[in-house]
């Protein structure tokens, strides 16, 4: 009884901030192991709780004094210390109230800290690189493929064998893996069509990535180039017919 109060006061709500944080984009660059797991949830725990008991003496507080004021005696506990955390856990209805709010409450900070203050915090680590060290500035993204594949917007990319170039698949990004998935795997759309735009306007090439434990480089067109290729066609007297739009 007493891990499973531990784990629901020292873990949940950290480790709920941390998979919020996941599933808003903000993705580390490695896997972590479950002793890295536990020093995260425990410094995302500290802002995530005070929040929660923040709340929760402030609603204390308040339902107190209504009942007060309609002649009632019920006195509710504030939670002040550990001590104090720990004991309310004996009671099964703060147990559901604490896992309700360290939800809402995760969901809030993980919100807050990817719109409003990471940015602030990179921006300020980039100058102190620029200015400080000399060094080249942080990207906003953790990964590369995350910075070219997973952002938003259409993408029309060319993939080829480092080791054998004649053999090439283009084609209209539809998803593409995300940066902790064991393998690097993209769906493409509308292969024919693309193909043979390509190789009738050959618009310009934006990035390239490069994997070179796997020897495979993609190509990323810029997408005002291809959308200019695709008005020309549409008014060239033999337009490519697009499966979308046939």
């Amino acid at each position: 009884m007493d891990n499973f109060i531990a784990t629901v006061v020292f873990t949940l709500p950290g480790l709920l901030c941390y998979y919020w944080l996941q599933w808003f984009g903000f993705v580390p660059s490695q896997k972590h192991n479950p002793f890295e797991m536990l020093g995260i949830s425990a410094l995302l725990w500290l802002p995530v709780s005070a929040m929660t008991l923040v709340f929760y003496n402030f609603f204390a507080f308040s339902t107190q004094l209504f009942l007060r004021s309609l002649g009632g005696e019920k006195k509710i506990n504030y939670v002040l210390s550990l001590q104090e955390l720990q004991t309310s856990f004996t009671q099964l209805w703060f147990i559901l109230v604490f896992s309700v709010l360290s939800v809402v409450f995760s969901y809030l900070f993980a919100r807050t800290w990817v719109e409003r203050l990471f940015p602030l915090f990179l921006k300020h680590i980039n100058v102190i690189r620029i200015e400080k060290v000399k060094t080249s500035q942080l990207s906003s993204k953790p990964t590369v493929w995350e910075e070219i594949f997973i952002t938003a917007g259409p993408k029309v990319v060319k993939v080829v064998k480092l080791d054998k170039p004649e053999e090439t698949i283009i084609g209209s990004i539809r998803k593409a893996s995300r940066p902790l998935e064991p393998e690097r795997n993209i769906t493409l759309d509308d292969t024919d069509y693309f193909t043979q735009l390509i190789e009738k306007y050959n618009p310009s090439i934006k990035h390239v990535f490069i994997d070179t434990k796997s020897g495979i480089a993609i190509y990323v067109y810029h997408e005002e180039s291809i959308r200019d290729a695709q008005y020309r066609d549409f008014d060239s007297n033999t337009p490519i017919i697009s499966p979308s739009v046939s």
